[in-house]
């Protein structure tokens, strides 16, 4: 039965899932925490949704609305909630038992905290869990920077007060992708928001999302950058600092998104104008790690066993030769030795990882022959002597080690 005075509003958007929306329901109905309302936006879906949608009766709130897109059926939901607190969860994705109880407690034992964020992990099509997890811990005042570098949030992670989003206004409907990013720069730069690192909620990776089409998702990750922090310079003209972080990471995701899908052109325009932006972004180890996993896909990212090594550090290394003989490209100039440095470094533990030893010293060797600093580096050095070692002696070494004790 609906609740007459509801706590918590739970949004479930829906279009053409009619082979997922239960699921999404159902792990509502399923939480250990009771006092909710669930609101079903029906986004003129053309399967059979209503059908799946009436069978829970009056235990969720539907609605019926002609298609719009998804941030308007999401500003349909908010628009109807009554209560006090709002999550807004995707047809396809679910939350865990113990989502609403958990965050609603948070932020009651919180009193000036107007949110929390929760882990997440990915799950196939199939709702099988798969190797990536993401269990940020940002505290709320670095929250909103942490963001400029880059959307590490999903829709049904974040958990808010009501009065967030009266506040900030309705999603914004010209986006049809990353309008979530959208919403959460505008709340995390005006509110605090908490965080738990409990994994609550699961993010499925459907064939043909959204998040699929690297091209949609490259021109509205722009439309929103160049919402918050204005259009990109021309040659020549001032950046700010915020700009520069924004824009350099943006187009580092995109390129990283063109790599997911083997589209190699696009993913060097990105970098080049990555490199415009934040050429700072080439002296960060992390810039080539993300490269290096190349088509790694979401749900994946950085677990060795999966990384195509022999396919990915090519590509790399192309990437760097091509930046190298962009004449134009004078920032690339000054970051050449430690960016060459760096990828190798990056590319070596990704095959340490792999337990490839002779692949990983060549690329950590190469790392010190770019730039001597990284002598100094204790990772780079500890990883470099264990790949001379090799994994069978490491092994035996270790269980040497146990059985003398």
């Amino acid at each position: 039965m609906l609740q007459p005075n509801p706590a918590v509003s739970i949004i479930i958007p829906n279009y053409n899932h009619a082979q997922y929306v239960g699921d999404a329901i159902n792990s509502v109905l399923n939480q250990t925490y009771s006092n909710y309302e669930v609101i079903v936006v029906d986004d003129g879906s053309q399967d059979n949704s209503r059908a799946v949608i009436g069978q829970f009766g009056d235990k969720v709130r539907a609605i019926y609305q002609q298609n719009q897109g998804l941030s308007a059926a999401r500003n349909t939901g908010i628009g109807a909630a009554r209560g006090t607190y709002i999550g807004v969860l995707d047809a396809d994705d679910m939350y865990e038992p113990e989502f609403i109880g958990t965050l609603v407690s948070s932020l009651e034992s919180q009193p000036t905290a107007d949110g929390i964020y929760c882990g997440y992990r990915f799950v196939d099509d199939l709702n099988n869990p798969l190797p990536q997890i993401e269990a940020r811990e940002v505290a709320p005042e670095n929250l909103y920077r942490a963001l400029l570098e880059g959307n590490f949030l999903v829709p049904e992670s974040m958990f808010v007060r009501k009065h967030c989003y009266d506040q900030v206004g309705p999603f914004d409907t010209s986006l049809r992708a990353l309008e979530d990013f959208d919403m959460w720069l505008r709340i995390t730069s005006q509110f605090k928001i908490i965080y738990t690192t409990k994994i609550l909620t699961r993010h499925r990776m459907a064939p043909g999302s959204m998040s699929s089409d690297p091209t949609r998702q490259f021109q509205n990750r722009m439309s929103v950058i160049k919402k918050h922090f204005g259009p990109e310079p021309a040659p020549g003209g001032a950046w700010s600092d915020e700009q520069r972080r924004a824009y350099g990471r943006a187009y580092l995701v995109s390129a990283v998104e063109y790599l997911q899908v083997h589209n190699e052109t696009r993913a060097f325009d990105c970098v080049y104008s990555m490199v415009n932006a934040c050429p700072q972004l080439l002296s960060q180890m992390e810039t080539f790690y993300e490269l290096g996993c190349g088509d790694q896909p979401k749900g994946y990212r950085g677990e060795f066993a999966s990384v195509h090594l022999e396919q990915n550090f090519p590509v790399v290394l192309r990437l760097l030769e091509k930046l190298s003989s962009a004449q134009e490209l004078h920032e690339f100039r000054n970051f050449k030795r430690i960016a060459y440095a760096n990828a190798h470094y990056a590319l070596g533990l990704l095959a340490y990882g792999q337990g490839k030893s002779k692949q990983a010293r060549r690329f950590l060797l190469g790392a010190i022959k770019h730039h001597p600093k990284f002598i100094f580096d204790r990772v780079v050095i500890g990883s470099l002597l264990r790949s001379l070692l090799g994994a069978n002696l490491i092994r035996w070494l270790k269980q040497f080690s146990g059985k003398s004790k």
